[in-house]
């Protein structure tokens, strides 16, 4: 319904922009009549001025005629008398002319008189006497004002795309209703043969048999679905026996072939389908997706690889030149952690030239605390990279890196306002008594934020901070009741 209507209002526009249109040539073209005839008459009577030296000969050549044929003169005064009224007529008749003459033009002389022929022959051949006569009258107004049949086309086209859009939609629903009710029989009698071959209650020829229109390739589609479905669902003895069906059955291949399609979405398919049913030859594809220019594409190989190549899950980090976002990097580790691969040394692709990849390698060192790579995080605080440098300070924090504490403190003056901030923050965890005076001169920064912070983790080094601070707050000039309130308050 809604495309109904974006149709209708679509169509009003267009005409109202027609009618416009047509209206403004209209105009123009009277416009241009009249000052055509007004440098006309400009004309003429510069002629008359510069004529006035024959008006002897004129009148002259007058009373010659006049001599020669009495009776015709009056009859040339009075034509010349019958034009000037035509001149003086064409300018109100302007607008009527222009729009015959522009529809003659549009649709052409001989097609209009032919086609009126054709509409009083077929009134005087099948309409009643009563209304021959109102039927001509509509016919004369029409031809006298053709802009009314521009009309009566535009409401004819306008109601034959209205019909057009109800078809389409008509057919469309109808497809889509019998594609779904054909899936799903088909759906559940696949599930029903599968389901009594995996528990051994028919043989493989049984089933076979039972599995109808195998060649159709929305059926195999269908039965790909079916055993994804029980790859994701069963367990033990029987998971074990689905890649097999589906490699007897042959639809490896379909898997195959969609890989190779120009559309993202059904080589989508085809890696997920390889993946679950048949690792071996989604190994040799996965690969040549990595750096796919989809994102889709790219996130499914990626993921892919995580599940299949279990010694070395994020190998393919070393050859990832196409950006890694966080949705890929949480759907990848989502599978490391699903399938409980084992973890690797993340330090192996910390160096990498893409800043997404470094930036996930420090995330992992710091989640699975991998303190052997250390000196490596410390590397990373000199990068040019706002975030690499903020997730290094992070990792130097949770990880409780101590001998990280004076870099901290070298960079602080250099760094961003984050970052500052988070470098603060780890001063609460891993500083001590030789701190406090970087952490006082903090605290008499102009910037809140960087008080807070500052005062809190003053306040939780150790008891002396807590101290510190209060005779900080009661010697100094400035009065910062209010952030110890906040630091001491639990809810903070």
């Amino acid at each position: 319904m809604r495309l109904i209507k974006q149709e209708i209002s679509r169509l009003i526009v267009f005409l109202v922009f027609f009618v416009v249109c047509f209206n403004f040539l209209a105009l123009s073209e009277c416009i241009g009549a009249k000052r055509i005839n007004t440098n006309g008459d400009v004309l003429a009577s510069n002629l008359d001025f510069q004529q006035g030296d024959s008006t002897s000969f004129s009148t002259n050549g007058k009373e010659e005629l006049k001599t020669q044929s009495g009776s015709t003169v009056p009859e040339l005064e009075k034509k010349e008398d019958q034009n000037k009224n035509k001149d003086k007529l064409k300018p109100d008749e302007g607008p009527k002319k222009v729009i015959n003459r522009l529809f003659i033009w549009m649709l052409g002389d001989n097609t209009i008189v032919e086609f009126k022929t054709h509409m009083i022959a077929f009134g005087k051949n099948n309409l009643p006497l009563f209304l021959q006569k109102f039927y001509f009258q509509l016919i004369e107004k029409t031809y006298t004002y053709p802009i009314i049949i521009l009309f009566i086309v535009f409401i004819f086209l306008l109601g034959l795309n209205i019909s057009t859009v109800l078809l389409i939609m008509y057919f469309t629903n109808s497809a889509k209703s019998y594609r779904e009710r054909y899936t799903s029989i088909y759906r559940n009698s696949y599930e029903e043969v599968l389901r009594s071959y995996l528990f051994g209650e028919i043989d493989w020829e049984r089933t076979l048999q039972k599995l109808k229109r195998l060649s159709n390739p929305l059926n195999r589609k269908i039965l790909t679905s079916v055993l994804l479905n029980f790859k994701e669902n069963l367990r033990g003895e029987m998971d074990t026996y689905i890649p097999e069906i589906f490699f007897r059955l042959g639809l490896q291949k379909d898997a195959l072939k969609l890989t190779n399609s120009v559309f993202y979405f059904r080589r989508i398919e085809g890696m997920k389908a390889l993946t679950n049913l048949d690792p071996e030859s989604a190994k040799e594809i996965i690969p040549n997706y990595l750096n796919d220019s989809n994102f889709l594409v790219r996130t499914e190989s990626q993921v892919s690889y995580v599940r299949l190549y279990h010694e070395n899950p994020f190998g393919f980090l070393n050859s990832l030149t196409s950006p890694f976002p966080r949705w890929t990097q949480l759907s990848a580790f989502y599978i490391f952690r699903l399938h409980q691969v084992p973890v690797p040394a993340f330090v192996d692709y910390i160096h990498s030239s893409n800043s997404d990849v470094r930036n996930f390698c420090l995330r992992m060192i710091t989640f699975f605390q991998q303190l052997e790579n250390a000196s490596e995080v410390f590397v990373m605080l000199e990068s040019t990279v706002e975030n690499t440098r903020f997730l290094a300070i992070r990792a130097i924090n949770d990880l409780r890196l101590y001998d990280g504490k004076k870099l901290l403190k070298d960079i602080y003056l250099a760094e961003t306002e984050k970052n500052k901030i988070e470098i603060v923050k780890a001063l609460k965890n891993i500083g001590a008594d030789d701190d406090f005076e970087f952490l006082e001169s903090i605290i008499q920064s102009d910037s809140v934020s960087l008080t807070i912070e500052a005062c809190r983790s003053l306040y939780y080094v150790n008891t002396r901070g807590q101290e510190r601070l209060r005779l900080l707050n009661q010697n100094s000039n400035l009065k910062f009741d209010q952030f110890l309130n906040h630091v001491t308050d639990p809810r903070n």
